[in-house]
């Protein structure tokens, strides 16, 4: 999988990956993405676009997932309840409007895109809220080490997640020359 910014030429297909997520919300019972309100619109994703956080994964070419990488915090996450934050570090990134293409879920390319979103950065805080129906991310999270911390007031509530990135997940990239690479002097 590719994961990289997006383009603003590409937000017909996030919003295709969106209103399929949406629908996949919805089978789920989950009210989250489905209100009267028309969260999560077009113009919410090219905002995304304007700050420089939007990012998507590609596989053979096709945008199959999208997530918004917010690096100024969230203020609904000072106010968190039933708990509390593992580690009160005021620079974090928070994973927002998580969404992947329903042909292409199941077979951990959720999981794939956020490791590589967190591998990513030199950040080591990471923050996320999901919907308490929303157990395809509950466990998604969990899998890749976050913590249930409580509960925030977004959108109603949310539950809050945290991560805290080991070593280990520093991506190892390097910049390569390539005359030197191929013998060329």
């Amino acid at each position: 999988m590719e994961i990289r910014q997006a383009f603003p030429n590409e937000i017909g297909a996030i919003m295709t990956v969106i209103e399929s997520a949406r629908i996949a919300l919805a089978e789920a019972g989950s009210s989250q993405w489905q209100g009267a309100d028309g969260y999560l619109t077009e113009e919410i994703i090219f905002d995304d676009l304007l700050k420089g956080q939007a990012y998507v994964g590609i596989i053979d070419g096709q945008i199959v997932s999208y997530a918004a990488v917010v690096t100024d915090g969230e203020p609904a996450y000072e106010k968190i309840y039933d708990g509390d934050w593992k580690h009160h570090n005021n620079r974090y990134v928070t994973f927002h409007r998580i969404a992947v293409l329903r042909e292409f879920t199941g077979q951990k390319n959720a999981q794939t895109f956020i490791q590589g979103l967190i591998e990513g950065t030199d950040a080591h805080d990471f923050r996320c809220d999901t919907h308490e129906k929303n157990l395809v991310m509950q466990h998604i999270l969990e899998k890749l080490g976050y913590v249930y911390c409580g509960k925030v007031p977004i959108d109603g509530e949310r539950l809050a997640y945290q991560k805290i990135k080991i070593k280990r997940e520093k991506a190892f990239y390097q910049e390569v020359d390539e005359a030197t690479h191929h013998g060329i002097h």
